[in-house]
């Protein structure tokens, strides 16, 4: 009985020492979550799009339109246009992520609540839940009156540890 109940105990504080964080780590604040890889394929009506300089989204068109002119579709196999477009990406991916609609979306992306980050928040849980498991052990412990033996006796018994209790 007393192994199936310390099976039982020490199969749940493993399982619950394998908590998974549930929240998203903090992102690069210079290419935010929501930036496309390639500006060129989004719509004029886009939200991010609209969000680009007058300069960005002249030049964006101007690519896309040489982009449907070039007789390969593809990029890799005309490479001048290709570096074109990564730079644009570039470019683009920067004024995006400095404009202040990326920074008032998100203005402090690496805090978790007011006063936490991701990793203080994540800390905190584990030493609470650490202590919580602990206290745990203890109090199944107890119950099951292995943690200290039994004063009830008439005749008590000599402790032969050696240990002060």
């Amino acid at each position: 009985m007393k192994s199936t109940c310390l099976t039982i105990c020490l199969s749940t504080l493993a399982l619950a020492a394998c908590a998974v964080p549930t929240h998203e780590q903090p992102r690069d604040i210079s290419a935010p979550a929501d930036c496309p890889k390639d500006w060129t394929t989004l719509s004029s009506g886009d939200s991010r799009v609209k969000q680009l300089s007058v300069e960005l989204r002249e030049e964006r068109g101007t690519l896309r339109d040489e982009i449907r002119l070039a007789t390969e579709k593809d990029l890799s196999k005309n490479p001048e246009l290709k570096a074109k477009v990564d730079d644009f990406n570039r470019r683009a991916t920067q004024w995006y992520a400095t404009s202040a609609y990326a920074i008032l979306k998100d203005p402090s992306p690496e805090m978790y609540s007011i006063s936490q980050t991701h990793d203080a928040a994540d800390r905190n849980i584990d030493i609470s839940t650490n202590q919580n498991l602990r206290i745990l052990t203890d109090d199944w412990n107890r119950f099951w009156l292995w943690g200290f033996p039994s004063m009830l006796s008439p005749t008590p018994i000599m402790d032969t540890s050696g240990q002060p209790r």
